[in-house]
């Protein structure tokens, strides 16, 4: 059953139409940001069936980066990368993205659009001048622009009922020089500022949707928003997105001292009961869970479940498309190379590691909130 949108947020919750909770617990499909501008998958499996497949997994929400770049493409996809979706022949990349985003919204799923690059390419590191939201290929007014494009496109669709603005926000090198991202100064980089801004732009075309504001540094510190928090116009609207990996600063923890550190760097919000938190990105090598687990996923996986903390896996994906460093032809991964975090098969039919769905799969109800618990009316 579909979700009843829109949805808003009561405190550190997301809630439905009708105030009741909802975990969003998703996974990322990705590739619509790369070299092609298209979804990865769509030569091995058809979208709908896809995005069956997703649903029937338990998810109820999907992550579905773009790039500034592929909205302007206006050149068809080459046939052979839409091989299992032959009836797309002749789409420009916006418009598969369209063709996926309805068959997975048929599904009953929230998607969540994220701007992940300006460029196309793969994400993220620090020279690959993407971590703002302009650079000098693309000015602010774009991004501004190109937010207020898919808002409109979109806007009969309530299922896309949540905006990712901007994907890891990092440092970048605009104009020869390197610039840092900040929260709350009123400069240039402030990307509090940019998502009020964004934020009511969007409102102004669609006022039901979520905002969703990633932290500084690679979406891993939202230490900021307790000064300076994103206010719009549009009450109830904000909510805030952490990443989390083996390598987000965990080396050498405990589970308490990972705990201490996730509650510090935005876990507070949920503490204090300001905004929901939802971790738009985490993710393992699949093939080695379990049984050898150990660490930081054992951390975060007791985390996510003592927080009740809403999530979205990366990645879907067992393939990659092509892929290069954003602003280069520097290839980094090659259509069809194996994506180790992936959840499915190889062949996009099925799911790849059981086990690691099971653990996913214990992580989907939620276990408080507004209406939890509450048997529903005879």
């Amino acid at each position: 059953m579909a979700i009843a949108t829109p949805l808003s947020t009561s405190g550190r919750f997301i809630v439905d139409a009708h105030g009741k909770r909802v975990r969003l617990a998703g996974v990322n499909w990705y590739g619509a940001s790369e070299d092609l501008g298209v979804p990865a998958g769509l030569d091995r499996a058809n979208r709908n069936t896809l995005a069956g497949l997703i649903a029937a997994q338990g998810f109820n929400s999907v992550r579905f980066p773009f790039s500034l770049w592929m909205l302007g493409q206006t050149t068809p996809v080459p046939q052979q990368y839409l091989a299992a979706n032959p009836d797309l022949a002749g789409s420009t990349p916006i418009e598969v993205y369209d063709a996926c985003v309805k068959a997975l919204t048929e599904q009953g799923l929230i998607v969540i659009p994220n701007c992940h690059l300006l460029d196309y390419g793969w994400c993220c590191n620090t020279d690959d001048s993407n971590g703002l939201w302009f650079n000098d290929r693309w000015p602010a007014a774009k991004f501004t622009a190109a937010w207020q494009a898919i808002t409109k496109r979109y806007a009969a669709n309530p299922l896309v009922a949540a905006m990712d603005i901007k994907n890891e926000p990092r440092s970048a090198k605009v104009g020869g020089h390197v610039l840092q991202p900040a929260w709350g100064t009123g400069g240039q980089t402030d990307f509090a500022a940019m998502y009020t801004t964004v934020g009511n732009l969007i409102h102004q075309i669609n006022p039901h949707l979520l905002i969703i504001c990633e932290g500084l540094n690679y979406a891993t510190d939202l230490t900021g928003v307790a000064s300076h928090p994103v206010r719009l116009s549009e009450a109830n609207k904000v909510v805030y997105s952490m990443h989390d990996y083996s390598w987000s600063g965990h080396q050498g923890q405990n589970q308490a001292a990972y705990n201490a550190q996730m509650t510090k760097n935005g876990g507070y919000l949920l503490a204090d009961k300001t905004a929901p938190v939802w971790i738009g990105e985490f993710g393992h090598v699949a093939g080695t869970l379990p049984p050898q687990t150990a660490g930081w996923w054992n951390y975060i996986v007791a985390w996510l479940k003592a927080q009740d903390v809403d999530w979205c896996w990366w990645a879907l994906n067992p393939t990659h498309g092509q892929s290069s460093s954003p602003g280069t032809n520097q290839i980094l991964n090659q259509q069809g190379a194996a994506e180790s975090f992936g959840l499915l098969t190889p062949d996009w039919s099925g799911v790849g590691f059981p086990a690691v769905l099971s653990m996913l799969k214990a992580l989907v109800p939620p276990s408080t909130g507004p209406g939890v618990g509450i048997a529903p009316h005879s």
